[in-house]
């Protein structure tokens, strides 16, 4: 749901009411299949769409009930050398980071917003206690939460105490091959990692799931891992490689895709480790939104997204048709809630 200007501060033109309704209507519709239910569900949408616009409660008028994704990068630094990504080139020092409960005050300002909460890096687990205690509270505020990890640290105590929490835990897997392990992750924990998931299946079920990246690295591995995920009845998805400072190459995946599906991006509020915070991980594709659009350490989230290039960048990612916007953070539809 895009932001809703204060009409007596910032009165709305009926050219923008048009351009926002639009803006709104043309990329949900472009996801109905069913044309039949098109005329009805594009009413349906409607009323929703005017609820929200002049809805009273300020935190709710900016982004409507249960519509978002609070994506935070606990760090860069990670235990793994991986060629598909740069992240860990560029660690960050200590004195860069935020503590935690900063960003617990923002999941408490933000979670009747929330149908996600999702916790990345780098390596998320070279920080385990902070994402148990961030697990344990989105638990309190009702919100889901997935935590996308290499496999490489996970223990059984970690997996105990995070499956009384009920969230979901994604494995990032590429290969079924001993041999191309330590050319894919720098490391040589092939067999770690390996137990480590059967592990963490057993301990917490359906909530583990598995994520690949199809690249021209691993076009004929990943088959082979979602017929592993297959036999012991994990979720697997995969998602088409992009550059982040990695040496792999694209598959072409793109020209398999659906390439009328509307960027989500707007839905995402994203958390560096320093507190900045962004509207998309990729922004600096986007020369408007290089620049964060506050820190959390300095401003109130909600007064953050309140802002006008808040509002305008969130416009300008409802038309975005980079590639990035086939990541899981950037598809319209949750990926491992179901």
């Amino acid at each position: 749901m895009s932001l809703i200007y204060r009409r007596k501060f910032n009165q709305s033109s009926l050219s923008h009411l048009v351009n926002d309704y639009m803006g709104e209507m043309i990329p949900f519709s472009k996801r109905i299949e069913k044309k039949r239910f098109l005329i009805p569900l594009i009413c349906l949408k409607t009323i929703e769409w005017s609820i929200y616009r002049w809805y009273k409660s300020p935190v709710r008028r900016l982004y409507g009930v249960k519509r978002n994704e609070l994506i935070y990068m606990i760090t860069k630094r990670c235990n793994d050398r991986c060629s598909k990504c740069g992240i860990w080139k560029t660690p960050e020092p200590d004195s860069e980071r935020i503590q935690l409960k900063d960003f617990i005050k923002c999941l408490q300002s933000l979670h009747n917003n929330l149908y996600q909460v999702t916790i990345t890096g780098g390596e998320p687990l070279l920080f385990m206690e902070d994402v148990l205690h961030i697990a344990e509270e989105s638990r309190k505020l009702n919100v889901p939460m997935i935590v996308v990890t290499n496999g490489s640290l996970i223990t059984e105590d970690f997996l105990v105490k995070y499956s009384n929490f009920e969230h979901i835990l994604v494995v990032s897997l590429d290969t079924m091959e001993k041999s191309k392990w330590n050319k894919f992750r720098g490391r040589d924990h092939y067999d770690t990692v390996m137990s480590n998931i059967l592990l963490a299946r057993k301990i917490l079920g359906d909530r583990l799931k598995i994520q690949s990246v199809f690249a021209y690295e691993t076009i004929d591995d990943v088959p082979k891992v979602k017929t592993f995920c297959d036999e012991l009845g994990i979720q697997h998805t995969s998602q088409p490689y992009m550059d982040f400072g990695g040496t792999w190459h694209d598959a072409n995946a793109s020209s398999l895709l659906d390439n009328d599906m509307a960027c989500a991006a707007r839905k995402n509020i994203c958390v560096y480790y320093n507190g900045d915070v962004v509207k998309c991980f990729d922004h600096l594709r986007i020369p408007f939104a290089r620049e964060p659009l506050g820190n959390i350490l300095k401003e109130d989230i909600i007064s953050i997204l309140s802002k006008k290039r808040t509002t305008e960048i969130t416009k300008l990612m409802k038309t975005c048709n980079l590639p990035c916007k086939w990541l899981s953070c950037n598809v319209p539809e949750p990926q491992f809630l179901s």
